[in-house]
């Protein structure tokens, strides 16, 4: 066994190409087996990184889709409130009352300034109305609509909202008030 071994490397030795030819085949079939057995870890690593990538797809797509639909259900909301505001504004009353605070604050500048006098009245009740239409936005709008009664809480205290309670005073006098 030992004369065929020495043969064989006796051949290579003697024939110097087939021992380089040899040692070639011999690193090509390394490299070759390292490349398929690197290939097999990147492809799962590739399928890996795919999989990953799909679910935070789809995490990223049910997030903009709720965030989407928060957006219209906002958006609605909106518009519902401001149609809201809109008919609130028009209801049958609400201007009235309006105007009744603005002649009540009109009168008692008025009587404050110069009392008796109709000019004097024409211009304070248009600083009145000029006042209440800029206290409709901003701060002033809040502060009135909290201390301004409703219609609503005027009808639980009393079932006619003309009529003053007996601690209010009377803003204006109805000839129901006058029979008693």
């Amino acid at each position: 066994m030992m004369d065929t071994i020495k043969d064989v490397f006796g051949f290579f030795v003697d024939h110097p190409f087939l021992l380089g030819l040899a040692i070639g085949l011999v690193v090509a079939a390394i490299v070759w087996i390292k490349g398929a057995f690197g290939r097999r870890s990147s492809r799962k690593e590739t399928s890996k990184l795919k999989e990953n990538l799909y679910t935070k797809m789809e995490i990223d797509a049910k997030g903009h889709k709720t965030r989407e639909d928060e957006f219209e259900k906002i958006r609605k909301e909106n518009e519902n409130l401001r149609v809201s505001v809109k008919s609130l504004q028009q209801k049958a009353g609400r201007s009235e009352i309006r105007q009744l605070h603005i002649y009540d604050k009109a009168i008692h500048t008025m009587l404050a300034r110069a009392p008796g006098f109709s000019a004097t009245w024409e211009i304070v009740l248009n600083e009145a109305q000029n006042e209440m239409e800029k206290s409709d936005t901003g701060i002033t709008a809040f502060v009135r609509k909290v201390f301004v009664p409703q219609q609503g809480a005027l009808e639980e205290k009393n079932a006619d909202p003309h009529k003053p309670q007996e601690d209010e005073p009377a803003l204006i006098d109805y000839e129901e008030d006058k029979e008693r």
